[in-house]
């Protein structure tokens, strides 16, 4: 994959068909194994593009693409005043996936890298970012990618706490 032709733009109306399902179909091969079967079976294309017309501002979602195609996404967020204990975390990424078929092909490193020099660029001084503890696999790439690990957590889905943890970039 030639990853200088690469576009990474803000999301449009018409990209959301196309996000929900990356983010379904990545759901349902990243967190196999990691949460209840339960959860991924009652996962809805239909409720991902609801969500993303309703709650999200598409100012925060970013796509990948190549030519007409869009290969992955990252939702991020962007705060006044943090949530934290950490008083100086002003950002997050709260979702980013990559087609489940493109992975390891530098595509999320790019998408990564692009937003951490998107809020640095924009003034902002430490990212942060969740992740469940048993998804091995993106805690090393959030690993390679410069994150500290910040702390364990849990996060609760259906009356059910997963272990979480995350992670921190200084900007």
């Amino acid at each position: 994959m030639d990853l200088d032709n690469l576009i990474i733009r803000n999301a449009t109306i018409n990209d959301i068909d196309r996000i929900a399902e990356i983010k379904v179909d990545g759901w349902k091969n990243t967190y196999n194994n990691i949460i209840d079967s339960s959860i991924l079976d009652n996962l809805s294309i239909e409720k991902e593009k609801e969500s993303y017309l309703n709650k999200y501002s598409l100012n925060d979602v970013f796509v990948v693409k190549n030519n007409e195609d869009i290969l992955g996404f990252c939702r991020v967020y962007d705060y006044e005043k943090s949530p934290y204990e950490d008083k100086d975390i002003d950002c997050e990424i709260r979702e980013i996936y990559v087609r489940t078929d493109l992975k390891r092909m530098g595509i999320g490193s790019k998408l990564f890298t692009f937003i951490l020099n998107h809020f640095k660029s924009n003034g902002k001084k430490k990212l942060y970012l969740g992740v469940f503890e048993d998804n091995y696999n993106s805690r090393k790439f959030y690993e390679k990618m410069g994150g500290s690990l910040y702390k364990k957590d849990s996060l609760t889905i259906n009356e059910k706490d997963y272990p979480t943890v995350s992670y921190l970039y200084d900007l």
